[in-house]
């Protein structure tokens, strides 16, 4: 058996490494992550904020699992991301492990200080899996925990518009008379998101870093639906939500950020720009769909408001960290 690295730029070796990974979030009830297309744009090209690169466990022509690492560039970047995933017959033969202290050994060698990853698949209540069991055997301690909601589309979507502000929508690329405004509730996100004890720094958002994530998005094929909220008095942008997908993956669509600027809380517009979304992403679509969104617990009006619109809980998310 040897570790092989996986850079995305040779086709078949991705494609191995791919059905490894994906295979394994097939198993989940509602599959998530990353299509064929979107997952080698992003391990292949050179981005801003991410460089991203996977590990595979080779026996012979047998992939029997494979890690998928993303390196920071802004923000955490005392941090490396690593998932894991094993082909169902290899479980519990040393192949987590053995990913595991390759990815930790390059973590090492790059100056990183802290390795974190997710579970996925935790119980709705209580977080547990084979997978939380693994980490906490390994030296992990769980940081962070998210509430894993779905939606079955099509659903009836009743807006409610809020006096004293107006919506207006975009598709792929922020209009640049929002672009200033935007990066400032990128930016407020960043700092307010609950993160729990996780080791956190706050991204701060530039043009070229918002132009780098969108161009991204439209070379992996994706698409994405923004919706704010402009408060009509003084022309601010008070508030946003962002929903997107891609073709090759059409019966998953994503929730992504929502986020309203701290003055303007407290008059409901949250459900005010998601609902709107919500509208625009079904009619753009035209199908049915799994609408994903998750949410740290205590984020108790977002759940509401998720909650209002037909979301229900199927599954938490942990995350968890190693300090090297």
């Amino acid at each position: 058996m040897e570790i092989v690295v996986v850079d995305g730029r040779d086709a078949e070796v991705f494609r191995r490494f791919y059905e490894v990974k994906f295979g394994v979030r097939q198993e989940l009830e509602f599959p998530v992550g990353l299509g064929t297309e979107e997952a080698r744009v992003l391990m292949s090209g050179e981005h801003a904020d991410v460089r991203a690169e996977g590990l595979g466990l080779v026996d012979g022509d047998t992939w029997l699992g494979v890690a998928w690492l993303d390196w920071w560039l802004v923000g955490n970047t005392d941090t490396v991301d690593v998932e894991l995933a094993v082909a169902p017959e290899y479980r519990r033969q040393g192949v987590a492990s053995r990913l595991l202290e390759a990815a930790i050994a390059k973590a090492r060698a790059d100056g990183r200080r802290i390795v974190s990853g997710a579970n996925l698949a935790g119980d709705p209540v209580t977080g547990e899996s084979p997978g939380t069991a693994f980490a906490a055997a390994r030296g992990f301690e769980q940081k962070h925990a998210e509430l894993h909601q779905v939606v079955e589309l099509p659903v009836a979507v009743s807006e409610r518009p809020v006096d004293g502000y107006e919506i207006v929508q975009w598709r792929e690329h922020t209009p640049d008379e929002w672009l200033k405004q935007f990066l400032e509730l990128l930016n407020g996100m960043s700092e307010d998101v609950p993160t729990g004890d996780r080791t956190d720094a706050p991204i701060q958002w530039t043009p070229e870093l918002l132009q780098d994530a969108e161009a991204r998005r439209v070379a992996q094929g994706r698409f994405t639906y923004t919706t704010a909220a402009v408060h009509t008095a003084s022309g601010e942008l008070a508030a946003y939500t962002q929903m997107g997908g891609t073709p090759e993956t059409p019966d998953r669509l994503n929730q992504y950020d929502t986020y309203v600027r701290r003055s303007h809380r407290g008059h409901g517009l949250g459900i005010a720009v998601k609902a709107p979304n919500l509208r625009a992403i079904q009619a753009g679509v035209g199908h049915p769909a799994v609408l994903h969104t998750w949410n740290a617990p205590e984020n108790t009006p977002m759940i509401a408001v998720n909650t209002k619109l037909g979301f229900r809980p199927v599954a938490q998310r942990t995350m968890w960290e190693r300090v090297l």
